[in-house]
């Protein structure tokens, strides 16, 4: 599939590169006497980083086009209702800009005014983080914010933690035809060609509490952004996590259809899901996966896991065999956790407790039949036998995972 020229592209001369970060979190409310309807109900941060490295730029075009679905969306609605719409940014390795995106019900068409340019990659640390929220805070308060992220993702993993990651990252430039192959690349392709771009979860979690917020929601258009480990970490940035457990193909999410049950202030978070769904099941590269999380539940979930790893320390050799795989590491990583639970839990008390969590925990969850990896540019297909919304990476023998994910805070509250 070729990328279409985009119209954020077209108005633009440098090269841009997004990774999105969006929408929503409580803030305070208006002083006495103030009109509530004259009060933005919601702001949303679509945050684009620089996904690429100084020489390559990424994933800019899909980026790009998801900006023109995100537009089409609005237009579909016939404008923002209770929203403002903020977008940062990166337009090359080491420039950065804030604008804020409005629709002129005249002519019905999106509006994009600059507000603010940023230099260097401060975005990849707590405090750069904490700045853009504060700038986005002061340009268009609101009751609440969210946050679309949408980038290259490996889950929770730390970036030290990696040694030939930038590698698997390369697969995309196997191909001869870039363009045939496109419907067969994923976001996790090229994401960190260049380690200094890169971000972990929890210096993410530390600038946006840095800046006085919880979101309402945080939506990962990455790959790998729905496990355990990331929503616990997350339980004090945001209120829900939408993410896939996969890889997302590079088209991304279906931002046009997604924007009606999103671009709201109360969203509907099963229609967004079932939207995504909807897009997959008739896409040429019919693979993916989405859950909406409740964050809020993950302090519960946890409590019960630590009884659990107490009483039931591993998992046999053919239990761990018959695991379900959500992701195409040669060593699995990401495992659903559903299935993990019951084949280590069991006790009926405790089994119950964790299924009743999970319950509660995933507000809506998609699949298709099978996933599909590029992680090292052979195409791989991984049936999906059963599907609980998250993964967990308790059991990865991966090299990686037994490295750092006891330096995880759901690791940590776990056991």
């Amino acid at each position: 599939m070729k990328a279409k020229l985009s119209t954020w592209g077209a108005r633009r001369c440098a090269p841009l590169i997004i990774c999105l970060i969006a929408m929503m979190t409580m803030a305070a409310c208006g002083s006495e006497g103030e009109d509530i309807n004259s009060i933005n109900k919601q702001t949303i941060l679509v945050y684009m980083p620089w996904s690429g490295s100084t020489s390559s730029a990424g994933l800019y075009d899909y980026f790009l086009a998801n900006l023109d679905s995100i537009e089409s969306g609005i237009k579909a609605k016939g404008g923002l209702t209770d929203n403002r719409v903020m977008i940062f940014i990166s337009e090359s390795a080491t420039n950065s800009v804030l604008y804020e995106l409005t629709y002129d019900s005249q002519s019905k068409e999106c509006v994009r005014t600059k507000i603010k340019e940023y230099d260097g990659h401060d975005y990849t640390t707590a405090e750069g983080i904490t700045n853009i929220l504060t700038d986005v805070k002061n340009q268009a308060p609101a009751l609440n914010y969210a946050m679309m992220i949408g980038c290259h993702g490996t889950g929770w993993t730390f970036t030290d933690s990696w040694e030939r990651y930038p590698y698997y990252a390369k697969a995309f430039s196997l191909f001869e035809d870039v363009d045939e192959q496109a419907a067969h690349q994923t976001r996790f392709f090229g994401s960190v060609s260049d380690l200094s771009f890169s971000t972990n979860i929890s210096t993410l979690a530390q600038g946006i509490e840095g800046a006085g917020l919880k979101m309402q929601y945080i939506m990962f258009d990455d790959c790998y952004m729905a496990n355990v480990e990331v929503a616990y970490e997350l339980r004090n940035a945001t209120n829900f996590l939408i993410a896939s457990t996969s890889e997302v193909m590079v088209i991304g999410f279906p931002y046009q259809t997604m924007w009606k049950s999103l671009g709201k202030w109360t969203p509907d978070y099963a229609s967004a899901i079932s939207a995504f769904g909807t897009f997959y099941a008739k896409y040429e590269a019919p693979y993916g996966t989405a859950s909406a999380i409740d964050c809020r539940e993950m302090d519960n979930l946890a409590s019960i896991m630590k009884l659990i790893n107490d009483k039931y320390p591993s998992l046999g050799e053919e239990d761990f065999k018959s695991l379900q795989v959500l992701d195409g590491f040669d060593e699995p990583i990401f495992f659903d956790f559903g299935d993990y639970v019951e084949k280590l839990c069991r006790e009926n008390a405790l089994s119950n407790r964790i299924k009743s969590s999970l319950n509660v925990l995933i507000k809506a969850k998609s699949n298709t039949d099978q996933i599909y990896s590029n992680l090292y540019g052979e195409g791989k297909f991984i049936d999906v036998n059963t599907f609980s919304g998250i993964t967990i990476s308790d059991p990865s023998q991966n090299s990686v995972a037994q490295k750092s994910l006891t330096h995880t805070s759901w690791y940590q509250a776990t056991h």
